[in-house]
């Protein structure tokens, strides 16, 4: 069957096709030549500082401040999400200060499944932004793209849980449950047998992976071939969202490889997100669609906006590395030596570790609300006008 949706194909629009390309898809692929010419030793080492400074810092941490522009910088976007934006932070602090207070791995652990969940519904997010982009005719389809967006990203993240043998972790060590460990623990005889079993079903459950996207992909070209709408944006973003978590966390296995290519294609589609609906809104709201595209202006504001950004983020993991953990201080006090020691109370490590988190915790928190159309009238205005 099929149903034909109810807006305006021809002013349905996310970004450029040069856009997507150059800022959303591009950059993942690059990534990917990075990994494949990258000699398998230095692929085992970790992390170097420049690296750590230029994506964690630059722009994993970045785009969580970026979130700033789309709520609190914004007096209309502040007035119609008020009570989230404040009663975010201080839940945010409460929940985690306990957490802290109990056990620091905890912390990190229900820390690190909020960024999985806050990961995977982005990519998502996209998708349905790709369909609404579409406004050609939507399909009946037995493998549907939510299904397979979510699959695409959440049998690596499975793997990762069940192998117990992987060079990295999402935040600290442990952070994720390991089960491999749980399930082939060494207290017993049939440690050696189980472990066989369980890497034999992952390899062929690896098979299984690419052989579900396959036969999405097949149906998505059998159906095109009956509407004359292959809606490419949308394929090579599923298959890119696929390829990338499966090479990161599966095939690689390495923290550079994984962090370069989670991080890049978390960090940048969202921040491109966030600038464009700031401009577009801004173009909407001085009823400026007649006026000619003003590239130099917009260039400058979100160069501002980088600035801003990466200069919240700079401070962010200063006071991090200052108050707790030590590990940048050759980078940090290139800018400002350390004016105080490092916490060494349990309590006021655990008041320093919830503060910190207030900004990524509230990111997560908040972007769950402030893209849904029903309560931001101007979601759907930025993205179908």
């Amino acid at each position: 069957m099929e149903k034909r949706a109810s807006f305006n194909a021809s002013k349905i629009w996310l970004f450029s096709k040069q856009i997507d390309l150059a800022l959303l898809l591009a950059p993942v692929w690059g990534c990917w030549l990075v990994c494949f010419a990258m000699p398998a030793e230095l692929l085992q080492k970790d992390l170097p500082l420049w690296f750590w400074a230029i994506f964690i810092l630059g722009i994993d941490v970045s785009h969580v401040w970026s979130t700033i522009f789309r709520t609190y910088l914004d007096k209309e976007e502040y007035a119609q999400h008020k009570t989230l934006l404040t009663y975010a932070p201080l839940i945010g602090f409460v929940a985690f200060f306990a957490l802290a207070n109990i056990s620091h791995l905890w912390f990190w652990r229900v820390l690190a499944y909020m960024a999985l969940y806050h990961f995977v519904k982005q990519q998502y997010g996209f998708l349905a932004l790709y369909n609404l982009k579409s406004g050609k005719i939507l399909h009946k389809k037995i493998l549907k793209d939510k299904w397979i967006i979510y699959f695409g990203m959440l049998y690596p993240v499975a793997y990762w849980h069940l192998s117990g043998n992987r060079a990295f972790s999402w935040f600290v060590q442990n952070d994720f449950i390991d089960f491999g460990s749980i399930l082939g623990g060494d207290l017993t005889i049939y440690t050696q047998e189980a472990s066989q079993l369980l890497n034999q079903f992952l390899a062929v459950s690896n098979y299984l992976y690419w052989l579900v996207l396959l036969l999405w992909l097949l149906e998505e070209w059998h159906l095109s071939q009956r509407s004359g709408n292959f809606q490419k944006g949308k394929v090579l973003w599923v298959l890119t969202t696929a390829v990338n978590w499966y090479l990161g966390i599966v095939y690689f296995n390495s923290d550079i490889a994984f962090s370069l290519t989670n991080v890049v294609a978390h960090g940048i589609p969202y921040m491109v997100l966030v600038f464009f609906y700031v401009e577009k809104k801004k173009q909407l709201k001085n009823s400026s669609k007649s006026v000619s595209f003003n590239l130099a202006k917009r260039s400058w504001n979100i160069a501002l906006m980088l600035v801003l950004i990466l200069f919240l983020a700079f401070g962010e993991e200063y006071l991090w590395d200052m108050l707790l953990y030590r590990e940048k201080q050759n980078l940090f006090e290139i800018v400002a030596a350390y004016p105080m020691q490092a916490a060494k109370s349990p309590f006021f490590q655990a008041i320093v570790l919830a503060l910190l988190s207030i900004p990524q915790v509230s990111h997560y928190i908040i972007d769950g609300y402030i893209w849904k159309g029903k309560k931001n009238p101007f979601v759907k205005r930025v993205f179908t006008e």
